[in-house]
């Protein structure tokens, strides 16, 4: 018999947890500029944003902290660039 917590902890030792932390920032990104950025990947400690506009982006540089601090990613790199959405 498996034990419950066997298929858990899987998911977290293969990093399948990152479409949570994904899904939990880009909840909040939408929260503060609705449809104007996406959380684009998580891989190996680096978080990608995306957005369209310039003026979010540098809202977004300034407000990164926040931003880890709210989901409880601290030492994670946030790389934030100007691209369309669409991508």
């Amino acid at each position: 018999m498996i034990e419950p917590e066997y298929f858990e902890r899987k998911r977290l030792e293969m990093g399948m947890d990152r479409a949570d932390v994904l899904s939990e920032v880009q909840a909040t990104l939408d929260g503060w500029y609705p449809g104007q950025a996406r959380a684009r990947q998580f891989h190996q400690g680096i978080l990608r944003i995306v957005t369209p506009n310039a003026s979010v982006a540098s809202a977004l540089r300034m407000r990164q902290m926040e931003l880890l601090a709210a989901h409880g990613l601290a030492g994670t790199r946030v790389a934030i660039s100007i691209q369309s959405l669409e991508r």
